[in-house]
């Protein structure tokens, strides 16, 4: 596995971690975010890459800041 693909996979479950520690489900914050559950999960797997918009976004809705979410 590459440095570039272990990194998307510790951004995915980063993201996962922080979405369950402030109790979202998956629905629940694909909906906020205006995206499927199914993108959500992807992103959270590390399958897909979210866009700058939607890694802003979630950390809008999470109440976090964004190198929280890369701190990995």
């Amino acid at each position: 596995m590459s440095n570039h693909t272990e990194k998307l996979k510790s951004l995915g479950c980063q993201i996962k971690k922080l979405r369950k520690a402030k109790g979202f489900s998956q629905l629940n914050l694909s909906v906020k975010l205006g995206i499927t559950r199914e993108h959500l999960s992807k992103i959270e797997r590390g399958v897909t890459y979210p866009s700058m918009k939607i890694l802003f976004d979630i950390t809008e809705l999470l109440n976090t800041k964004f190198r929280d979410m890369i701190n990995f």
